[in-house]
């Protein structure tokens, strides 16, 4: 067996065993389900092209080696840059950023760099921005932008654990827009757009997943004090363990062998999300549909939190002359739409998409899937909770932990994420040679 376990053959996983494997060490990566990718999930029906998880990869400069190695890279399909997005005010669409102000609330956001004060500890995100922009950049902009990416509520999500760049902005320059001004990008560094694969997303995990050893259907894990790791159909002793499974599934995964550290995880909150993707006739637009999406404010009192046209940002997502569109709806602030039955999520789809689209048809249902666990909150105390875990981890050498519920959400944080793991075994071995 390998020196090292990876637990979960989720993006975060096959991104450490990737760059294991290229710093010389093997590892196997055992998997509860029969299918490597976790979330990310894309399938093909009646020429419609679908994800369950992630719609697009916004690649960072540290994903480049990965997807250069893996030959990727020559198969991003980039979307438009310069498509617009929209935020959803009074049942219309208006261009962000300058569409949905006001001039007075622009103008409060402009000043932004007058504003001398400083985040307090574990300042909200909500009360960060506030103080920054002005309430209403915060409410037409930030809370819809938030909602995207988290599907949270910014009265709770730090600010720190957040947006920890924006955060860290602000304490050295003294202002956001100063401090945007002032910060530039290495020289030569890449620069990544918001992308896809001509089969979607699942295009990334499997490929991470061609050369990997991968143990599938791998239940009942648990690892022991001497990293020996057991599962339904095997055990073996190893030298390092590296957990990237869910938090909720992590107490259960170590708490025979490292109880003090299985007891962090029993609080991860997760925000649950409905994903909806619905189909429309090109012709039932008023004019043809161009850009990201829509996002929407909570003051619109609406239920969808935003709205892909994933037709229009990628092609190959539908059949000629249709537009595939995939929705959402639940997260932090409407718990209970996860169980909602599907002739209610469909009706409220169907009448608030075409309310907003201004189409001449309603959409047809093309596929509902419902994540419980969809997305990890880093709310206020996330960074104390943090530095327990590194704390703890730090007095078990050979044991890893990490998920997108730590340093990161998007794919291609939990690609960096992965690999900075793994250079962190690699120096663990490196110590005890």
């Amino acid at each position: 067996m390998s020196d090292v376990i990876i637990i979960g053959a989720g993006i975060t996983g096959l991104s450490c065993a990737w760059r294991l494997k290229k710093l010389g060490i093997e590892s196997t990566i055992l998997e509860s389900s029969n299918r490597a990718g976790g979330v990310i999930q894309s399938e093909r029906s009646e020429g419609y092209l679908t994800e369950r998880g992630p719609n697009s990869l916004l690649p960072a400069a540290e994903n480049f080696a990965l997807l250069d190695e893996t030959g990727l890279t020559r198969e991003i399909i980039e979307g438009d840059s310069r498509a617009p997005r929209y935020i959803c005010l009074n049942r219309e669409l208006r261009k962000a950023p300058f569409g949905p102000m006001t001039v007075p609330g622009l103008l409060r956001a402009l000043a932004e760099p007058l504003i001398r004060s400083r985040s307090p500890v574990d300042e909200s995100v909500r009360d960060f921005f506030v103080r920054r922009v002005g309430s209403e950049a915060h409410d037409r902009l930030v809370a819809p932008f938030v909602t995207g990416i988290y599907a949270g509520d910014t009265r709770t999500l730090s600010m720190a654990a957040t947006f920890p760049k924006i955060h860290e902005m602000e304490r050295r320059h003294g202002s956001l827009i100063v401090g945007m001004l002032k910060t530039k990008k290495p020289k030569g560094a890449r620069r990544g757009h918001t992308c896809s694969f001509a089969d979607g997303m699942e295009t990334l995990p499997r490929r991470l997943a061609r050369d990997a050893n991968i143990i599938y259907n791998a239940g009942s894990i648990c690892v022991g004090p001497d990293f020996d790791v057991r599962w339904s159909s095997g055990e073996t002793r190893t030298r390092a363990v590296v957990v990237t499974a869910p938090a909720y599934h992590v107490n259960g995964i170590i708490q025979r062998g490292f109880p003090d550290i299985a007891g962090l995880f029993g609080n991860v909150d997760y925000a649950p999300m409905v994903i909806a993707t619905t189909s429309i006739p090109e012709s039932a637009f008023p004019r043809p549909l161009r850009g990201f999406g829509f996002l929407v404010p909570r003051t619109e009192n609406l239920h969808l939190l935003g709205t892909l046209f994933s037709s229009a940002l990628f092609p190959g997502r539908a059949p000629h002359g249709r537009h595939l569109l995939t929705s959402f709806i639940g997260g932090a602030l409407e718990r209970e739409a996860i169980d909602w039955p599907d002739n209610q999520v469909w009706e409220i789809v169907r009448s608030e998409l075409q309310t907003v689209l201004k189409t001449t048809s309603p959409p047809e249902p093309i596929r509902l899937v419902r994540r419980q666990h969809a997305i990890p909150q880093y709310k206020i105390g996330h960074e104390r909770w943090l530095a327990s875990l590194k704390n703890k981890l730090q007095r078990t050498p050979g044991l890893f932990v990490t998920g997108n519920y730590i340093e990161g959400v998007a794919v291609a944080s939990c690609m960096e994420t992965g690999e900075r793991t793994a250079r962190d075994v690699a120096a663990f071995f490196r110590s005890r040679s």
